[in-house]
């Protein structure tokens, strides 16, 4: 796994963790040999950042999980460092962003796509094929055998295939387009709709209001369901994608570091 990898995760990381843009995240870590701290205070994010969940963040991205000691010797959560200066003088002091990627690349599962050998030939279309089935089968279950000339949508829908795809696009190097993203927006959406009007029904219904919380919830929980269904069904792949033959032959076809270099992982 290289730099460019895990930079897209520790940004990733540094959106949810902070609420900001991928623009400000970027710039936060231009400078991987600047002290973690030093950058977020210099775009004055410290005092709002959480350490916990941004390590958090970034177990989830790359599946893993750092020990109770590396936590504390890492991060020094669960250190009991009584003041900034101590925590800087134990931890702070070596914690760059060239320090955590170098942590993260010791840890982080890896997955090779690598050209493989097939009958006497280098083959980079399969061994890109090969990296998509030990993703599958590590982190994403497909609903069906995968096999070269399998459809994409037999295999993937919904939230299964935006996190299938969302992976190998930074595993590649972001070689692949986004997903179009509009029902997967509409149904985040109706999430986000949903428990607030859920929870204002609660309370009109203990003040003796029936009739509107129950039409108003079971409404906003229809349309929820709705775009769920919609975001499933959707076909939201790019164009002149339907296999994944097809999906192999474009990502090996690029000069991506991911197929044409040994990485460690």
């Amino acid at each position: 796994m290289n730099e460019k990898q895990i930079l897209c995760g520790i940004v990733e990381s540094l959106i949810y963790s902070l609420g900001i843009d991928q623009e400000e995240a970027q710039e936060l870590v231009s400078d991987v040999e600047l002290r973690i701290d030093l950058s977020l205070k210099k775009a004055n994010e410290w005092q709002e950042f959480d350490f916990s969940d941004f390590v958090y963040q970034i177990e989830r991205f790359f599946h893993f999980e750092f020990s109770s000691e590396e936590r504390r010797k890492i991060f020094g959560l669960g250190a009991g460092y009584q003041s900034a200066e101590e925590w800087i003088e134990h931890v702070g002091q070596y914690l760059t962003f060239r320090a955590l990627i170098e942590s993260i690349a010791e840890r982080a599962p890896h997955i090779s796509f690598q050209p493989v050998t097939v009958i006497d030939r280098e083959c980079a279309p399969a061994g890109v094929f090969y990296g998509m089935l030990e993703l599958s089968e590590k982190f994403y279950p497909a609903a069906c055998r995968l096999t070269p000339s399998t459809r994409i949508l037999d295999a993937f829908r919904g939230r299964q295939l935006d996190g299938f795809w969302s992976e190998l696009k930074w595993r590649t190097d972001n070689r692949l387009t986004e997903l179009k993203s509009f029902w997967f927006l509409m149904e985040g959406c109706g999430c986000l709709v949903f428990w607030p009007v859920l929870l204002i029904s609660v309370v009109l219904f203990l003040d003796g209001n029936y009739l509107y919380p129950v039409l108003t919830t079971a409404t906003t929980y229809a349309l929820w369901k709705v775009f769920s269904i919609c975001s499933y069904r959707s076909n939201p792949l790019p164009a002149g994608f339907e296999t994944f033959r097809d999906l192999a032959v474009l990502i090996a076809e690029h000069d991506s570091e991911a197929v044409h270099q040994s990485v460690e992982g």
